[in-house]
């Protein structure tokens, strides 16, 4: 479980990066009533990317890990691209 509130963390501090450094707005929602997480990131109306975990408290710890970790990933991905862009734009 450790692990996975590490990932938590990592998912949180990514997602509130986007919404102070840059245009993008994100979004994490866990819903106990649903069971369920969502991670968003978007571009104005243009979702870039949607993650969602149902049935979250019964998932197998292991295939929840993996599925963090995807997410994690895919978001540090996004943030190198828009931190790329953003030095593109600085030095021009």
């Amino acid at each position: 479980m450790e692990t996975n509130l590490s990932l938590f963390n990592q998912i949180n501090s990514l997602s509130y990066w986007f919404l102070l450094e840059s245009n993008y707005k994100s979004s994490v929602v866990l819903d106990a009533e649903k069971d369920s997480y969502f991670v968003s990131i978007k571009k104005g109306n243009k979702h870039l990317y949607t993650h969602h975990i149902s049935h979250f408290s019964k998932k197998n710890k292991n295939f929840l890990k993996f599925e963090l970790i995807a997410v994690v990933n895919s978001l540090l991905h996004i943030r190198e691209t828009v931190v790329h862009r953003q030095q593109q734009q600085q030095s021009a």
